[in-house]
């Protein structure tokens, strides 16, 4: 292959390419479908195949990667937590790097609510990249930036999917002892232009404008239960605050992330799908941990977390004293997350999801269904619902 132009549905949009390239012949465009893919200009490539040998979809995969130790998390501070999406991990682990002079790659929203990774240098920005953000989120140029980091002593935090983790690596194409890297467990991402859209439905249909978004708010029922959706939306006159909490599933953009029929391609063929893991540290929800270790649930959220290499045990160990931590199996920590075994199954819903996506109506003529589950899990108390979940 002489450049990258052949990868197509196999690349996952981490711009590894793009920045490599040493004549700038490479380019990251919207797809119709709202997600990004490479562009070559064939008059200004000069076929170094650079592009080729720095994406991740293209290099063997290291499968002698598993984790070392498995652990459940909660973070102490009630405020951190409690902004996280599950047990506060990713959040410690930033301003460890931090607070040591070093720098925290994560991703945050725009004024826009655009999603993207972004440099944090001060602890007052950590909240910023808190929280999941259920888009896939645009690099940007942050693997240059990284490098630039790197290479002036600077130690580096990068947090994202295992993709994103993978195309920083084969960007790289160098183990820097002052980076540490955490890959997330990946359902997969749906496309910014859906979530723009959504957006765009919201407003319109509150005559406002919504100016702060969680997918995983833990302010009515906790952790554990239901993801619920958090908005607030600034009305036209700008005098009043509108809060709504609503069951993601129930939600039009949520419940089709939910259900999977809006994934990048890629994420169904996902080679990260596995045990065999790209960062340092990994984390994700701690589903199940009711079950495997009663005493250990908190409404304010669980994590799990696989140390993956020496240095990810050296980050944990920076962290773990400000935290509630106890041992766990991994079989214990996979027990509800089946994205550690194998990709999101594709929907036949897929074929055609993105097809109206750039009609005026795309967003509304989007079907929630009854999803009567749902909704009477939602009407459930939530102190019951816990309880059912330790049975």
């Amino acid at each position: 292959m002489k450049n990258i132009s052949n990868v197509k549905n196999s690349c996952v949009g981490c711009r590894s390419c793009e920045q490599v390239c040493p004549k700038r012949a490479i380019t990251m465009k919207e797809h119709e479908d709202g997600f990004l893919y490479p562009y070559v200009d064939e008059e200004r490539c000069i076929e170094c195949a650079l592009c080729v040998k720095h994406c991740p979809t293209q290099l063997p995969k290291n499968s002698s990667v598993v984790p070392l130790k498995v652990f459940a998390f909660r973070n102490k501070n009630d405020a951190q937590i409690m902004q996280s999406a599950s047990g506060g991990v990713g959040v410690l682990s930033a301003q460890e790097i931090i607070k040591e002079s070093g720098i925290a790659y994560g991703v945050s929203y725009d004024k826009s609510f655009g999603v993207k990774h972004i440099r944090v240098d001060c602890l007052s920005d950590l909240p910023q990249i808190q929280s999941s953000k259920y888009v896939q989120s645009d690099t940007g140029n942050t693997y240059s930036q990284v490098q630039k980091d790197l290479l002036a002593g600077k130690t580096v935090l990068y947090t994202g999917t295992p993709c994103q983790i993978d195309g920083l690596h084969s960007f790289l194409k160098k183990d820097y002892e002052n980076l540490y890297t955490i890959d997330l467990i990946c359902h997969g991402v749906p496309s910014p232009k859906f979530f723009k859209k959504y957006l765009e439905f919201q407003n319109k249909q509150t005559d406002g404008k919504i100016i702060y978004y969680n997918f995983r708010s833990k302010d009515k029922r906790g952790w554990g239960t239901q993801y619920l959706l958090k908005t607030k939306t600034k009305t036209k006159t700008k005098t009043k605050t509108k809060t709504k909490t609503k069951t993601l599933s129930l939600d039009r953009y949520g419940k089709h992330f939910m259900s999977g029929d809006c994934y990048r391609e890629c994420c169904y063929q996902c080679a990260y799908a596995n045990i065999h893991r790209v960062g340092d540290l990994t984390i994700g929800d701690f589903w199940g941990i009711g079950k495997s270790h009663p005493e250990f649930y908190s409404e304010k959220g669980v994590s799990s977390v696989f140390v993956n290499t020496e240095k990810g045990q050296k980050l944990f160990d920076g962290i773990k004293s400000k935290a509630l931590v106890i041992d766990a199996t991994l079989e214990e920590a996979m027990a509800k997350q089946g994205n550690l075994v194998h990709p999101t199954k594709r929907p036949a819903e897929r074929d055609s999801f993105y097809e109206g996506i750039n009609q005026e109506d795309f967003i509304k003529t989007l079907e929630v269904g009854i999803q009567l589950k749902d909704r009477i899990k939602s009407l459930i108390p939530a102190k019951i619902v816990k309880y059912l979940k330790r049975i």
